[in-house]
């Protein structure tokens, strides 16, 4: 397939189920006052709610078949929505995938639930590093792959997240996608589209198209996991990779990084949290995780107390998935 963004072709799969639809919550509104807000369903993309990790994985898993890889390898926390798009999508397409999971001491949890039980049941194979050994995931993973090498293996190595320039490329086509919706659907300037940040594959994603497609609207990046410094530098070095790649200027979007609602990092929660993660979905319908979306919402909620948004502002809430992951 050749991409519109670019004339550089990639190979994709087809996994997810695309467009996603964009939807209008006034409930949210009458209760939290502040803006219209939208929602960019990608918890519908397919593969038990894995989000907008499909369309990452559109173009690593395409990378894996065409270089005839047999054996997938990723990382992530043991509770990773991303480690479980891979294992339910391998499955889908006849590739091993081994996980490198993240716990705090290394150890297999005494129990599987959630993400790492869906992880067992399509067939991945799992390993555990500690929190100490996880600067060191990428060097685990290509001794994983050296080693399979020598049994006979041929894999591809996805970085956390996918969250480099095939996980931006994956990101990039989704915000084009909205950019096409949103004329007909909304019918009002989008003032700001608002989503997770976290290992940098979405926002570096979401920063690309808008650059490329011409919004020129802040596009707001709720950091659920690290001070906003690091993830600005993972967006650019993706970027920089990107360009190296497709080719064009580094983009400009009107890209903003909010750390306020970290709630303690990766995982971590509060009892306010998960209080309004709860009236957000008795408010939509929708299921948000303490991980993630629900992080991100709670913030959003927070920004709109803050006075971020105009009362007839129409805002994007791109709800990117999950839902499985256990509180901590």
């Amino acid at each position: 397939m050749t991409n519109t963004l670019t004339t550089q072709p990639l190979p994709q799969v087809e996994l997810a189920f695309k467009p996603t639809p964009l939807q209008y919550f006034p409930r949210l509104r009458e209760s939290w006052g502040g803006p219209h807000i939208w929602v960019k369903r990608d918890d519908l993309t397919g593969f038990g709610l894995s989000g907008n990790k499909v369309r990452k994985l559109e173009f690593h898993l395409a990378g894996a078949i065409e270089s005839g890889c047999d054996t997938v390898i990723t990382c992530g926390a043991y509770q990773s929505n991303h480690c479980r798009a891979t294992a339910l999508a391998g499955a889908r397409l006849g590739l091993d995938v081994r996980l490198v999971l993240r716990t705090p001491d290394g150890n297999e949890p005494d129990a599987s639930v959630a993400n790492l039980r869906i992880d067992t049941l399509a067939g991945a194979e799992i390993s555990y590093i500690s929190e100490a050994q996880w600067p060191d995931r990428d060097e685990i993973m290509a001794a994983d792959a050296a080693e399979l090498a020598r049994q006979g293996h041929k894999s591809w190595v996805i970085p956390q997240g996918a969250s480099d320039k095939l996980g931006m490329w994956g990101m990039s086509l989704g915000f084009r996608e909205f950019m096409e919706q949103a004329p007909e659907v909304i019918g009002a300037d989008v003032a700001a589209v608002c989503h997770t940040g976290s290992s940098g594959g979405t926002t570096s994603g979401f920063g690309w198209g808008a650059d490329r497609t011409g919004f020129s609207n802040p596009v707001v990046a709720l950091c659920i996991s690290e001070p906003a410094q690091n993830l600005i530098d993972r967006v650019d070095r993706i970027w920089r990779a990107g360009v190296e790649t497709f080719g064009g200027e580094m983009p400009q979007p009107d890209l903003q990084y909010v750390d306020d609602y970290l709630c303690g990092g990766y995982g971590k929660s509060t009892d306010e949290l998960v209080e309004t993660m709860v009236e957000a979905t008795r408010l939509t319908g929708l299921l948000f995780d303490v991980t993630y979306t629900g992080k991100a919402m709670y913030g959003l909620k927070n920004e709109i107390r803050k006075g971020r948004f105009d009362s007839d502002d129409h805002i994007v809430f791109w709800h990117t998935g999950g839902g499985f992951g256990a509180v901590n």
